[in-house]
């Protein structure tokens, strides 16, 4: 029993020793100059603190890390591949102990680190679990950052374009907004082993963002525990609302269509004769139509569903439509219009026909003097009805999809 007393007296003095053979340069050090510099702060993480730090190891029983997303660029918004572009910065604070140096009374307050320190030492292991793609910026090298501080606390801060999913409803297309969004978790660590949480504020923007076709007006942050075969995860998702900027469709799209539509109102004012260049201007505002409609939809998804610029346009070619159709009813009844008088083909003696044929003359010149009045009625008609009811339209277009854009509006 005294031996092993004396074996386990004699195994502690030892390792006390050993402990002081290593502490000691510092201690000294401190002694003489009151405070340790970087170099050796980075000797003790680096070289002493590696014989026993295990990077695999979690830090504590559960982790807590704190993330704050910096936005600096989206580049783009896609409706085709249904998607966005953005450049970001992530930030992780999290504590670990084992890097903890406060006992060396540092000189500086902190210590900055590249990528290659990031590989020793442990990390939550983040990513975007919903991202088509995502990668680091390495310009000229990889855009990694980490700080240690003197208690343990780590911050890192990684530069990453990536690219996400985007909800859209082209219902009300080009009045409509877009909803982007982004997922971040960890890829190893259930939330009883990394618990995180978004930071205050969670989500800066450095600027506004203003892209072509979009303008980002709003967006939102949230957690939730996700379920999956080896427990519950932290998931941390962001949100981006993006406005569509309608000058392009306006230009390009609404304002064509309405000069075609009042170009074809031109044949009410050109006379029942006039059927050849009402006919050609009422083929070609219908033409041009067509091919504004197809230039405007062939950047656009194939749905199945209809959207606001397919209802103006649609109708745009209806009044169009209709304005040929009123020329159709014109040419019928002016179908007859410059033969000659018909003439009765019954035999007829000569006291007859004398007083027949001016009769007939007589009667085909009524009716087509009808006709004509009746073509200049409908032509005057035409060019008060068709206004009024493609105001009365425009009105109630403009009223509808405006107060559904007005309402999703933050």
């Amino acid at each position: 029993m005294l031996s092993t007393l004396f074996l386990l007296l004699y195994a502690t003095r030892e390792t006390v020793h050993a402990l002081t053979a290593e502490i000691s340069p510092t201690v000294s050090y401190l002694l003489d100059k009151g405070c340790a510099n970087d170099t050796e702060i980075i000797d003790h993480l680096l070289f002493e603190s590696a014989l026993y730090y295990n990077k695999h190891k979690l830090p504590s029983p559960q982790v807590d890390v704190r993330i704050e997303m910096w936005v600096q660029e989206v580049s783009s918004v896609s409706e085709l591949t249904q998607d966005f572009e953005i450049d970001l910065y992530m930030n992780e604070y999290w504590t670990d102990p084992g890097l903890a140096y406060d006992i060396l009374n540092p000189c500086q307050g902190n210590l900055s680190f590249d990528w290659a320190v990031m590989q020793n030492i442990w990390t939550p292991n983040t990513c975007f679990i919903n991202s088509k793609k995502a990668q680091l910026h390495s310009s000229p090298f990889t855009n990694v950052f980490l700080m240690v501080f003197p208690n343990g606390s780590v911050w890192s801060n990684w530069r990453i374009k990536s690219t996400g999913p985007c909800v859209m409803d082209l219902t009300k297309f080009p009045m409509d907004s877009i909803e982007c969004s982004l997922t971040f978790e960890s890829f190893n660590y259930n939330k009883d082993e990394v618990f995180m949480r978004w930071g205050d504020p969670p989500l800066t923007i450095f600027k506004p963002i203003e892209l072509p076709d979009f303008t980002m007006t709003n967006f939102s942050t949230s957690n939730k525990f996700q379920l999956y075969a080896a427990g519950y995860w932290s998931e941390l998702n962001v949100n981006f609302l993006f406005r569509r900027r309608s000058g392009w469709y306006l230009l390009q799209g609404y304002i064509p269509t309405y000069m075609t539509v009042f170009i074809s109102w031109i044949p009410f004012y050109l006379g029942p004769k006039a059927i050849p260049a009402r006919t050609m201007i009422g083929v070609n505002a219908l033409l041009a139509l067509t091919f504004q409609f197809g230039n405007i939809i062939r950047n656009l998804p194939r749905v199945s569903y209809i959207k606001a610029i397919d209802v103006w346009m649609l109708s745009g070619i209806c009044f169009v439509f209709a304005s040929l159709f009123e020329l159709a009813t014109i040419g019928f009844l002016m179908r007859n219009e410059g033969k000659p008088a018909t003439k009765s083909t019954t035999r007829i003696t000569k006291n007859s026909a004398r007083w027949q044929q001016p009769s007939i003359c007589k009667n085909d010149n009524q009716r087509k003097s009808k006709n004509i009045l009746y073509c200049e009625r409908l032509d005057n008609t035409s060019r008060l009805m068709f206004p009024v009811v493609f105001t009365f339209y425009n009105f109630i277009y403009w009223f509808v999809y405006m107060k559904q854009a007005w309402d999703q509006a933050p």
